[in-house]
C-alpha cells in the first residue's frame, strides 16, 4: 500500500514520482464500530472465534486489540501481546482472492512493524491464511500449528439433539437431570432482569475457583464477562440461565460469528448440580442458535479436561490454527 506523490526538484526543474508507504493508523475498538468491523468479520473471518467483535471489545484488558480499516482490509494489532521486539497481529481480513491486495495488506503490516523496529508475529491464523503467507512471502515466516488454539466447531444438530450411539450417554444424563429436578428446574433465555443475578453468581463462582486455582486468566475472563453483561444488548449477545429451586445456578451466552455460525463464549455452572454443564451446552444451542448451521465452542487452551470434554461431543470440524513469526532480520 503506497501513496503516490508527484515531487519537484529545484535543481533540474524536473518532476518525479515517489511512492511513500502508507501508515496504518490503529485505534481502540469501540461499540460505535461494531457494524463496520463485523462486515469484515462475518464475510472473511472463516467462523473463527478470534474473528469476533465481542472478543475484540470485551477482552480489551488482555489483548488491547486495535483496528484499522484501510483500502478494503481490516487490520488488527494485538497491542497487549506485543513487545518491544515484535508486534502481534491477526491476519488481515479482506478479499483474499485478490492476490495483489492481500500482498499489499501483508506488506503494510510488515512496514508498520518495521517502522516500530519490530518483527511481525501473526497469531491464531487459519490454515488458509498460513498457506497464503507461505505462497506470497516464501521463507520469510516460520509457521507452526498450535494445537492449544484449535477451535471446536459442531453442526447445529450435533449439539442440539446429540444424535447417534456415541452421544447416547449425554442424552441419558440430560434426561436424568430433568427427571431429578422435575418441577424445580427452569431453563430460559437471559432477560434484562437476570443481569444482576448473573453477576452475583459470577462473583461467587470466581471466588470459589480462585481458591483452587490462582490463574490471572480468570481475572481477564471476569473483566470480559462484566463488560459483556454491561453491554449485552448492544453487543448482540444472547444466552440462557438455569434456575433450580428459585436460585440461579448456571448461565451461558454467545453471539454470531457470521450468518451461519454462532460462538459459545461463556458457560458457568454450579457443579454441585450433576451434569449442569451438559444442560448449559445443549439448551444454549436449542434456545439461542436456531438458524445457525455451525456452533463454535472455541479452543481448549491446552487444558486437558477441557480438551477431553470438547472432543467427547464429536466436533464436526477441528479448525486448525497457526503462529507465524517473521524470520527476516531487521
Amino acid at each position: 500500500m503506497y501513496v503516490v506523490l508527484l515531487c519537484f526538484t529545484s535543481k533540474s526543474n524536473d518532476f518525479f514520482i515517489k511512492k511513500v508507504p502508507t501508515v496504518l493508523s490503529f485505534h481502540p475498538v469501540s461499540l460505535a464500530q461494531k457494524h463496520d468491523v463485523e462486515e469484515y468479520l462475518y464475510r472473511y473471518g472463516e467462523n473463527s472465534c478470534q474473528h469476533s467483535f465481542v472478543a475484540m471489545y470485551c477482552m480489551e484488558a488482555k489483548y488491547q486489540d486495535m483496528v484499522c480499516e484501510q483500502d478494503g482490509w481490516l487490520f488488527t494489532l494485538r497491542k497487549g501481546k506485543s513487545t518491544d521486539k515484535e508486534r502481534v497481529y491477526l491476519f488481515p481480513l479482506g478479499d483474499t482472492a485478490d492476490t495483489d491486495g492481500l500482498r499489499n495488506a501483508l506488506t503494510a503490516i510488515m512496514e508498520d512493524a518495521h517502522e516500530n523496529r519490530c518483527s511481525v508475529r501473526f497469531e491464531t491464523i487459519t490454515e488458509n491464511a498460513a498457506k497464503s503467507l507461505k505462497e506470497l512471502f516464501p521463507n520469510q515466516f516460520a509457521i507452526e500449528p498450535n494445537r492449544d488454539w484449535y477451535e471446536y466447531i459442531y453442526n447445529f444438530n450435533t449439539l442440539a439433539n446429540l444424535p447417534g450411539g456415541k452421544l447416547a450417554s449425554k442424552r441419558y444424563d440430560i434426561q436424568t437431570f430433568y427427571r431429578d429436578y422435575e418441577g424445580r428446574a427452569v431453563v430460559r433465555k437471559i432477560q434484562p432482569d437476570d443481569i444482576d443475578g448473573i453477576l452475583r453468581f459470577q462473583r461467587t463462582w470466581l471466588t470459589e475457583k480462585q481458591h483452587i486455582d490462582e490463574d490471572v486468566q480468570l481475572d481477564y475472563e471476569n473483566l470480559a464477562i462484566q463488560k459483556g453483561l454491561a453491554h449485552f444488548e448492544a453487543l448482540g449477545l444472547s444466552g440462557i440461565v438455569v434456575i433450580i429451586d428459585g436460585e440461579l445456578c448456571g448461565y451461558a451466552y454467545g453471539a454470531p460469528l457470521s450468518d451461519t455460525a454462532y460462538d459459545v463464549i461463556i458457560e458457568k455452572g454450579d457443579r454441585r448440580y450433576n451434569d449442569i454443564y451438559k444442560i448449559l451446552n445443549r439448551e444454549l444451542v436449542r434456545l439461542c442458535c436456531d438458524g445457525f448451521a455451525f456452533i463454535n465452542r472455541e479452543e481448549d487452551a491446552g487444558v486437558e479436561g477441557l480438551r477431553k470434554a470438547k472432543l467427547s461431543y464429536k466436533p464436526d470440524i477441528l479448525l486448525e490454527k497457526y503462529i507465524a513469526q517473521e524470520t527476516v532480520a531487521l
